[in-house]
């Protein structure tokens, strides 16, 4: 049985709530300012910024404070697994009660925003793809449901750690002596 040292494991969940943390309160703040955190693309940028420099800090933590300078790949891609997918979940249950809970016409505020941006761009639409494309998508923005939209930001904080944990380790690896 593969033995994982615990101090890998709380570090990792320290730097991932830490990171969900600080990306929640970057969406309240985007949220509260009327700028829709869940099509800025500043937000999603901001959000890109924090997993990366998070992360990047646990990898370099656990390196220089646990392993005394030793740092192999698997250790990268371990803490940094953990810590996106920690983040990802916190950031999904954040997200889950604040467009149940806290904000219950949310969904349709979303529909109506994402529906009015497709009107926007119909010519630009149906003249690379077609009237069909055009009306399909604005169908599908209709079906939208909370659980997607939930499901929708945990696979991109995913996504984000998953691009970013391979390159980290392997700068931060240490070469056998």
């Amino acid at each position: 049985m593969i033995k994982v040292n615990p101090k890998l494991t709380r570090i990792s969940i320290k730097y991932g709530a830490v990171t969900a943390l600080f990306t929640i309160i970057a969406f309240l703040v985007f949220y509260f300012m009327g700028l829709q955190p869940w099509r800025n693309l500043l937000s999603f940028l901001l959000d890109i910024m924090v997993i990366v420099i998070f992360l990047f800090l646990a990898l370099k933590d656990y390196k220089d404070n646990v392993g005394g300078g030793e740092f192999r790949f698997y250790h990268g891609m371990t803490i940094g697994f953990i810590v996106y997918v920690t983040t990802a979940a916190i950031f999904a249950l954040f997200y889950l009660i604040f467009i149940y809970w806290g904000n219950p016409d949310f969904l349709s505020e979303y529909i109506k925003t994402a529906q009015d941006d497709l009107v926007n761009r119909k010519e630009m639409i149906v003249a690379a793809l077609s009237e069909e494309s055009y009306l399909e998508q604005y169908k599908m923005i209709a079906n939208t449901t909370r659980s997607t939209l939930v499901f929708d930001v945990f696979i991109k904080k995913l996504l984000i750690g998953l691009v970013v944990t391979p390159v980290f380790s392997i700068i931060l690896r240490s070469s056998r002596a």
